[in-house]
């Protein structure tokens, strides 16, 4: 029987629980959430759906739970101008998480959400016992979807495009794979900044608009506990533990990874031309210090 345990019942979480009900993701859902009332309300919308799923607010059972989805803390806001500025907010939360984690047992995948998502899984890694392969972080297919539509909207081509570095203001398009890109010459730097900054600012009219995003967060993650649950091993942009990969060490960051049961199961070295290495090293250099704050 598989379980996913959704700790933090917000827009995001509760969107997932629904999806994950809707799509038959998993035969178990146990919910979770600071506020109990909010809790039991989120409990009883999911159950009046009449979905075939077991849904529970039992913690108790969270050790044997296939995934862990993190999701509780506090979000963005128009005021908080990036994700990195949620740092000292969000270690308290997830701190408690850790401790969640080291008394059940649990020894599946870790699906972090809450931002800032690089830095959080990383320290969830350090601090949970888990190994490096079974933390992911979710961001980069929300940042890959912006950006083919980005391409689209301009009549350009967007096959083979991807999604390196941070969730957040050092998010990397690349390019140079683009099917019929000419390996990335058909896209000038001065067109490529014009992408990433548009990128940048994506979430911020929605936030602005409706207080935050749930849609497309919530679809992108529901594809991923499914490539985790039903061993997809399909090539996902992931934000990954790294032990000399990409030549870097000792923080999260996103990057192509094959992922199946067991999380994290390989990741994949790309080759990147100038632009996009300069802006990768300029990605993990950012989030090397801000992972070395997660403490």
């Amino acid at each position: 029987m598989s379980r996913l345990t959704i700790y933090g019942m917000g827009k995001i979480g509760g969107e997932v629980a629904y999806l994950a009900a809707v799509r038959g993701l998993v035969d178990e859902i146990v919910i979770a959430d600071v506020v109990p009332q909010f809790l039991n309300a989120q409990y009883l919308d999911l159950i009046h759906t009449g979905i075939d799923v077991n849904i529970s607010t039992d913690l108790s059972g969270m050790g044997d739970s296939d995934i862990l989805l993190f999701a509780a803390g506090f979000a963005r806001t128009p005021q908080i101008k990036t994700r990195a500025d949620l740092l000292n907010v969000n270690l308290p939360v997830v701190r408690e998480f850790c401790s969640r984690i080291k008394n059940s047992g649990f020894d599946g995948t870790v699906i972090t959400v809450t931002n800032p998502m690089d830095a959080l899984n990383y320290f969830i890694f350090r601090e949970s016992g888990l190994p490096r392969g079974r933390c992911l972080g979710f961001g980069g297919q929300l940042d890959l979807a912006r950006m083919k539509i980005f391409l689209k909207e301009r009549g350009l081509p967007h096959e083979g495009a991807w999604i390196l570095g941070e969730h957040g203001e050092f998010q990397v398009p690349v390019f140079s794979g683009i099917i019929g890109g000419g390996d990335g010459k058909a896209f000038p730097a001065s067109l490529r900044d014009e992408i990433q900054a548009q990128m940048r600012g994506a979430s911020m009219p929605v936030i602005q608009g409706k207080g935050g995003t749930v849609f497309g967060p919530a679809y992108h993650i529901s594809n991923l506990i499914d490539a985790v649950i039903r061993d997809r091993k399909e090539v996902i942009p992931c934000s990954c533990v790294l032990d000399g990969e990409y030549g870097l060490h000792d923080l999260s960051i996103c990057v192509p990874a094959r992922i199946g049961r067991s999380g994290v199961e390989e990741i994949v070295e790309r080759p990147l031309d100038d632009w996009e290495n300069g802006k990768f090293a300029d990605a993990a250099r950012h989030l090397k210090e801000l992972c070395g704050k997660a403490e």
